[in-house]
């Protein structure tokens, strides 16, 4: 409880910290336009689709790629340590260096040196450590840790940098790029001279040659690797490919996620240590670069990860760090105060499972909006979103969460429970919205009221097929206008809908309280209806809901894959199947800007249906420049973090405010519910509709009917 209230003081601090948001906002917003740019010129899907296929095989035969790259690297001379925790590892780079009586040692970036506290504990012993990244010195110098796996100081600006290294070296540092890149060099370039010994981390190991891989843009990492006598490299298990072509092929999607280049400027390929044969063609060990190479293999806990179907997916992370990048929390807080102890992000607290336990990464799990935009982005398709939830489910809910769940589960609480609050709300009842509730969540909100009344099982008696309507709770309860448009549209449609009141919760919300056991009840007594109904079609109006039912159901339930193929969501059912009316005919009437819901686009893959629908009833749709900003809602995230939610919230209204667009549409609930509470007390006369709404609108003012697809 004490840590939970530490961080949200943390959270807190982060939001309000202008220079951390300057920077933050600069970082992100050069990355995309990098990573747009080029992905526009190179098959960005092939090369995640081969990517992730490598590391899937790769991970699978661990042990036999460790044992065949220690054979091969051997035979050249390197010398090859296997360390099992990070106490083990010290202790190898500590006799190393006693060995060759090292004093100055100087480092490239390695995210695992920081796994271990190399620097904190080379330091105690009276070594002189030196970071030559130019990120790694400049936290270095301000006695921080990295805030990312590829930009360490991506927290810090210019100006703020500028000022640290005038205090530091006594000069007059001005605020220009350019110009403390070229005091970095001048003050780096005698430390790798006179250095004893190099400490690198790698990219990957390739089995077949014993190699070692180090992507870097700098030149500061070849540096590290050859100037000096000793190399040291720190390599963790999870790092290592079969053969060169895999590598490269991992480099590629590396290079792209982490700096949206299609290359970067330095990919080493380092196989044993310097040496020659040009005399008589004698082999002699150390010409310009080191005259020795150890290894040291890390494991601390990932080769037992192995054996868990969810922990051993984490290995295949490329410490890209892209994913923080699109990240809206990773943006909002960064990684100081979103991540674990060593490794930040989303992607941190997954490493944080591995490298110290469930217990300490659950710290960080609530900020997690599970937006869907780093697995969407990620170039080996690591799940990250899911996989936090799968871990929430390992260690269970607290106690509050429990009673949460349990609440959402048990009908006979819920309704009852439904009436009370709708009871309760009346003091807070203005023109049909919740003005003023005493909750830190809802202020400054006019939030939507809550609908008591219970709606009666509908079954239209068309001759068409049959489509089972799957509401959502958010929209029973709220929205009760969706459910009748999309009856009055299938309808008129032809179709035969049904909407049993055996349905219950999809059970997102459980899921996200960490109680699996619940999600299985909710989607067992779903499964269950479904079969009692049989329906044609299965159609949701909300994105969560979806892919609960695609995704989640099937893995919790594995016979039930066969409703996959017949779930759709409303607005891609209705575009797919040919159901709306010809767009070049309809006059464009109004103009509306479209809110793409995370989930909706980022995992359901949804882009062009709705704009599509849109334009084929009369309207213009307009969205923002991507990338697409989250609205804040991401449900129970939104009660848990009501600061965080607010501050995302408003990333977004400036960008609808910036449109002058006062109609808004959408195709989930939750943002729905997001629009009209953040926007209840503005000036101008926003409208705001799921697509659903519009569509039955259109349908009711014409004498049009579209015959039933298939």
């Amino acid at each position: 409880m004490f840590r939970r209230r530490h961080q949200k003081k943390q959270a807190k601090k982060a939001l309000a910290d202008e220079t951390l948001q300057t920077a933050l906002n600069r970082a992100s917003s050069q990355h995309f336009q990098k990573f747009d740019a080029t992905t526009k010129d190179v098959p960005w899907d092939q090369i995640k689709e081969k990517a992730k296929a490598i590391r899937e095989d790769c991970i699978k035969r661990l042990p036999q790629l460790i044992q065949q790259f220690t054979r091969e690297a051997q035979k050249v001379g390197t010398h090859v340590y296997r360390a099992a925790t990070p106490s083990e590892a010290l202790l190898a780079i500590e006799k190393i260096l006693k060995e060759k009586k090292a004093k100055n040692i100087v480092k490239s970036k390695s995210m695992v040196s920081e796994e271990i506290y190399l620097n904190h504990f080379l330091e105690k012993k009276g070594y002189r450590v030196v970071e030559t990244d130019l990120g790694e010195w400049i936290i270095q110098l301000a006695g921080e840790r990295p805030s990312h796996i590829t930009a360490p100081a991506l927290h810090k600006t210019k100006e703020e940098i500028a000022k640290l290294l005038s205090e530091r070296l006594q000069l007059e540092v001005p605020p220009d790029p350019k110009e403390i890149v070229k005091l970095a060099r001048a003050q780096l370039r005698k430390e790798f001279i006179q250095a004893d010994v190099g400490i690198s981390g790698a990219n990957l190991a390739v089995a077949e040659s014993g190699t070692l891989v180090i992507v870097s843009n700098e030149g500061n990492a070849r540096l590290v690797t050859s100037l000096p006598p000793v190399h040291i490299a720190v390599i963790t298990a999870e790092k290592f490919v079969e053969t060169l072509e895999q590598a490269t092929s991992l480099v590629k999607a590396l290079v792209l996620a982490s700096s949206g280049l299609k290359l970067t400027a330095y990919v080493s390929f380092i196989t044993g240590t310097s040496r020659t044969t040009d005399i008589e063609k004698q082999l002699v060990i150390g010409v310009h670069g080191p005259e020795e190479l150890h290894i040291i293999i890390l494991d601390n806990g990932r080769l037992e990860a192995r054996k868990d179907q969810d922990l051993n997916k984490i290995l295949s992370c490329l410490k890209c760090g892209g994913c923080m990048l699109v990240c809206p929390i990773f943006q909002s807080l960064g990684g100081h105060v979103y991540g674990g102890p060593v490794y930040p992000g989303g992607v941190g607290l997954l490493l944080t499972s591995l490298t110290h336990s469930i217990k300490k990464s659950s710290e960080g799990w609530d900020f997690c909006s599970d937006c869907k935009k780093c697995e969407e982005f990620c170039p080996v398709g690591l799940p990250t979103g899911e996989l936090l939830l799968r871990l929430k489910g390992k260690k269970g809910p607290k106690l509050w969460e429990w009673a949460v769940s349990t609440l959402l589960r048990k009908k006979n609480l819920a309704d009852p429970g439904i009436k009370l609050l709708s009871i309760l709300q009346k003091p807070w009842l203005k023109d049909g919205s919740l003005e003023n509730l005493p909750f830190s969540w809802a202020k400054g909100k006019s939030l939507p009221a809550l609908k008591s009344e219970k709606h009666p099982a509908r079954e239209e008696k068309n001759k068409g097929k049959k489509v089972y309507f799957f509401e959502g709770c958010l929209a029973a309860l709220f929205f009760p206008g969706i459910r009748e448009a999309v009856f009055a549209s299938l309808s008129q449609l032809g179709y035969q809908v049904v909407s049993p009141e055996d349905r219950v919760c999809c059970g997102a919300p459980s899921l996200h309280l960490g109680h699996e056991k619940d999600v299985k009840k909710l989607a067992k007594k779903n499964l269950e209806s479904f079969a009692r109904e049989n329906p044609d079609i299965i159609l949701t109006i909300c994105p969560t809901g979806n892919a609960m039912l695609k995704k989640t159901y099937p893995r919790l339930f594995p016979g039930s894959e066969a409703w996959v193929e017949k779930t759709y969501d409303f607005t891609e059912f209705v575009v797919k199947k040919g159901l709306i009316p010809d767009g070049h005919s309809a006059q464009k009437i109004k103009e509306v800007f479209y809110h793409y819901p995370c989930h909706y686009v980022n995992e359901l893959g949804l882009r062009e249906e709705p704009l599509k629908l849109l334009q084929s009833i009369g309207y213009n749709p307009v969205v923002e420049e991507e990338p697409f900003a989250c609205c804040g809602f991401s449900g129970i995230f939104s009660f848990k973090n009501p600061e965080l939610a607010s501050h995302l919230w408003q990333k977004k209204g400036k960008k609808i405010k910036k449109q002058e667009i006062t109609t808004i549409a959408t195709d989930c609930p939750g943002c729905l519910f997001q629009f009209k509470a953040c926007l209840g007390k503005e000036t101008d006369s926003y409208e705001v509709f799921h697509t659903a709404e519009l569509f039955a609108r259109h349908l009711s003012t014409t004498d049009t009917l579209h015959p039933v697809q298939k």
